[in-house]
């Protein structure tokens, strides 16, 4: 038995007949290691070309929806007057007047108010005197929004913890869903858990905005959030893994500026509806049109050929040659693919990661609470999400442009600093010392451009580290934090109660303490995507070592 080379360059075994030395009988890949598919499949189908542009936009198109989901909590449940309502007895006091009378001043809104039935024979008595009790029904303000999930099921006093609840399940399902999808995205393929996470996401959306009770919707919220978390996961792996070259830099982080359109696309919804209802059952119909990918689109080449799923990836292959106008490439690369079988490979879990010593990660807690913040900040509501989608944009722009210069890690620092001088500056700037406090005004539009430019270079970073067997469950596990720390950002923002400013000084120090996780983590830049386990944990010692001289090495052995 001896090693040769093929025209491609290839290494693969030989072995020879017993009773004809120069006659091989087989050839094998010695490893997958030594064998280069992915090298090979974008030899076939080029870099990026039309199949890729196309399978690109739609992925990318995912992330409009996900925006609607993740945070149309915004216009489900936003800050809404209200008041108790008036007793037929009182018909003689106008709105206002019952208002005065019925709530004391102690209280912003009056979940207790004064016993009426004492109110109606003494109107002037001593308030002092006067026994509170609950008020039985609400009146809600319809000036912004016509009807909210707070008005149709009074999520009000003792039930307003409902709100955070409801967005804590979102956020739950979205972080189930990453996990659950993911490990079956790794199994059985990218594209059918991905199409049925979009039709599930599609029905659940439908269905909630008819539901007529609280804890129905819960649930069927819960199951819509699973779904979002799983498009999240897997439309972000496809994109990546279908494109090659630079092209594997510029792809993933595009993949993200659909989101910031999507909260503008949301406000402008809301504006138009004013009704939480009307607008949960428009984003439904205008998701339905993704239902058009089960014929759009086409399964990964590269999972299917690092489960040994020859045949079915040259199917995609040769569709993709097609698009491209590389058939004759597919033509006389094919049968070295079919000989370059690669090994069926086991998913080695999120835990093998977590065990692993080069498999790092960092994720933060500030997206999600300065998103709250920024919120906060302005008084027109669709104007201050529409704002905050534009700036999203911007930070995803300046990314795509920092990331191709400098490489991943460099642009997750730099963002990073940003964000956490921006933070800085927000708490040194005294409140109301300025004219609608346009500093912190401009700091903070600053700072959430930052976090919006620190998300997409995270997903590319941590998207590259992982190996194709596990990428999906890599990738989902790390989100996982994003969404934990989704669920604690209400909390977090609500410290403000007990020190002014004190949610600002935890972003702060959390931001310069991310800084710190990122040093042990490789730069990915012009590596390969890893197929398996051992190939990422190689990506340090790979920094100065091209993989051609990795394969050289072998044939040596």
């Amino acid at each position: 038995m001896k090693i040769s080379k093929n025209h491609l360059d290839i290494p693969v075994w030989q072995t020879y007949d017993k009773n004809d030395s120069t006659k091989p009988t087989k050839a094998i890949v010695s490893n997958a290691g030594d064998c280069n598919v992915d090298d090979l499949t974008f030899k076939i189908v080029g870099n990026f070309g039309k199949w890729q542009l196309w399978l690109s936009i739609y992925m990318a198109m995912l992330k409009m929806p996900l925006a609607w989901y993740q945070l149309n909590i915004i216009f489900m449940a936003p800050p809404q007057d209200y008041w108790c309502a008036k007793p037929e007895s009182f018909n003689m006091y106008t709105e206002q007047e019952w208002r005065d009378i019925c709530a004391p001043k102690i209280e912003e809104y009056p979940c207790l108010i004064f016993d009426p039935d004492i109110l109606i024979i003494e109107p002037t008595i001593n308030r002092a005197l006067i026994p509170l009790v609950i008020c039985p029904e609400f009146v809600y303000d319809t000036t912004v929004f016509s009807r909210t999930i707070i008005s149709d099921w009074n999520l009000v006093c003792s039930k307003h913890w409902y709100i955070h609840l409801t967005q804590c399940i979102m956020m739950w399902g979205v972080l189930l869903g990453g996990i659950i999808f993911g490990i079956i995205a790794d199994k059985y393929g990218r594209k059918t858990p991905l199409m049925i996470g979009i039709t599930t996401q599609c029905i659940m959306s439908y269905i909630t905005s008819i539901l007529p009770s609280y804890g129905l919707f819960l649930i069927c919220w819960f199951i819509l959030a699973i779904a979002s978390g799983g498009i999240g996961i897997i439309s972000f792996v496809l994109s990546m893994e279908v494109v090659g070259g630079k092209w594997r830099t510029l792809i993933p982080i595009v993949y993200h500026v659909p989101f910031g359109l999507g909260n503008t696309v949301m406000a402008v919804l809301a504006y138009w509806l004013r009704d939480w209802r009307k607008l949960e059952f428009a984003l439904a119909s205008v998701s339905s049109f993704y239902m058009f990918y089960w014929i759009l689109i086409t399964e990964s080449p590269k999972w299917l050929l690092a489960t040994a799923q020859t045949d079915k990836a040259l199917d995609v292959l040769r569709i993709a040659a097609r698009q491209n106008n590389r058939e004759k490439f597919f033509e006389d690369l094919k049968d070295s693919l079919t000989i370059c079988k690669t090994q069926v490979r086991n998913d080695p879990g999120f835990m093998a990661f977590m065990r692993s010593d080069s498999m790092r990660f960092c994720t933060g807690l500030g997206f999600y609470t300065f998103s709250q913040y920024l919120g906060l900040i302005g008084g027109n509501i669709f104007l201050t999400v529409a704002i905050s989608g534009v700036i999203s944009v911007t930070g995803g722009l300046f990314c795509l442009f920092i990331v191709t210069k400098v490489g991943r890690k460099t642009t997750v620092w730099i963002f990073q600093i940003v964000t956490a001088l921006c933070f800085v500056f927000i708490l040194v700037i005294r409140k109301d010392a300025f004219t609608n406090d346009w500093p912190r005004l401009l700091f903070a539009g600053l700072g959430f451009a930052g976090l919006s430019g620190t998300v997409p270079a995270l997903y590319l970073f941590s998207g590259e580290l992982f190996p194709t067997i596990g990428r999906n469950s890599g990738v989902a596990g790390v989100t996982t934090f994003a969404r934990i720390s989704a669920m604690v950002a209400p909390a977090i923002v609500s410290l403000d109660g007990v020190m002014h400013d004190l949610p600002l000084v935890l972003l702060a120090i959390m931001s310069f303490g991310q800084l710190a996780l990122l040093v042990p983590l490789p730069e990915t830049k012009g590596q390969p995507l890893p197929d398996t386990l051992a190939q990422a944990e190689q990506f340090n010692k790979r920094q100065s070592k091209p993989m051609n001289a990795m394969n050289d090495d072998a044939n040596t052995k």
